[in-house]
């Protein structure tokens, strides 16, 4: 893989039209190059955005351009489910469970997909497109990534580094649940179970279990270090006070995780001549211009206008693309401001 670029900041401020677009005008640009969007928002609009369904499957855009909104618990679903049905196996390989059936319904019933973490659920996904030794059917070469506001996008950057920990923590709390209350029940019953203790099973199931989190470990380690070496994070902002704080944080949160490359300006009034509201409105937001400008003067600034039409289709997220990075647009600038 080339190329992750993310898109972040705070919600409402355009990271979906921007991610699209850019997408968009670099699969004209590299026509040789698999590209890959991703929505990692909860509320998902590129279908809206390309005038097409997108859904929760890889959905073909132009010929190199491929993009999908992940449902998390399908793939939480299809990722856990071994780990998932082995804890369970277990957790009733302890004698007691078997003798008490509202236990096992109860496991049945709690110990699910659906009930572990959103976040752990799109960061399982992330990683398995990310991971180049996942045994993916499709491997691409940049992908650009819509992520969720800087609380949740934090997330997804914690996760490849310490879900072990998370997905073992857990794990063992339910497991702790279930021990504690068939404790009592044990030594009531310990001569009564003892035929039917099958440690054997229990010991083997234990090593397997290991083996899944070790696995899952390194992983993430590969995928830390992908994200680190050719990750690239964008930060979105309008032009108003608490997109501009927002950015702040952001930058200062991710910095252990991911290199920040630059800052889009979003969505600032044209000057017109027409309309004096506008134009006070478009000198408040210069203002802010200026203090994103020399708040992250090390980095690529890029400035767009708001259009007089929405950006929906190809054409218009293009139109958006030449209005965020320009007329004389080139890929490298784009992958290496």
């Amino acid at each position: 893989m080339e190329k992750i670029i993310v898109l972040g900041g705070k919600g409402g401020v355009g990271k979906s039209t921007i991610s699209a677009a850019t997408a968009v005008v670099l699969s004209d640009h590299l026509p040789e190059k698999k590209i890959l969007l991703i929505s990692f928002d909860m509320a998902h609009n590129l279908t809206d955005l390309f005038n097409s369904e997108i859904g929760n499957k890889l959905t073909p855009i132009t010929d190199n351009l491929w993009a999908i909104e992940p449902d998390p618990n399908e793939y939480a679903k299809k990722y856990t489910n071994n780990l998932i049905t082995k804890m369970k196996a277990l957790m009733k390989e302890m004698p007691i469970v078997g003798l008490i059936p509202q236990l096992e319904k109860f496991m049945d019933t709690t110990f699910t997909a659906d009930s572990i973490p959103l976040a752990l659920k799109n960061a399982m996904f992330f990683q398995e497109i990310l991971d180049a030794e996942g045994g993916q059917s499709m491997q691409f070469d940049i992908i650009i990534a819509d992520f969720p506001p800087t609380a949740n996008m934090i997330t997804l950057f914690e996760i490849p580094e310490d879900q072990v920990k998370v997905l073992l923590k857990y794990s063992l709390n339910f497991y702790n649940s279930i021990k504690e209350a068939v404790r009592k029940f044990s030594k009531m019953f310990r001569t009564l179970i003892k035929p039917f203790d099958n440690y054997e099973k229990r010991k083997e199931l234990g090593k397997e279990i290991f083996q899944m989190l070790v696995d899952l470990e390194e992983r993430g380690e590969r995928i830390t270090e992908l994200i680190h070496t050719v990750g690239s994070l964008r930060l979105v902002s309008i032009a108003e006070k608490p997109s501009f704080e927002e950015i702040k944080r952001a930058r200062d949160l991710t910095k252990k995780y991911i290199k920040l490359e630059g800052v889009h300006i979003n969505m600032i009034t044209p000057q017109s001549k027409k309309c004096d509201f506008c134009n006070n409105i478009r000198s408040i937001q210069l203002n802010y211009v200026e203090k994103i400008r020399n708040e992250f003067s090390n980095l690529k600034i890029w400035e767009s206008n708001r259009l007089e039409k929405e950006p929906f289709g190809l054409n218009g997220l293009k139109s958006l693309a030449y209005e965020v990075y320009g007329k004389s647009i080139k890929a490298e600038d784009i992958l290496n401001p």
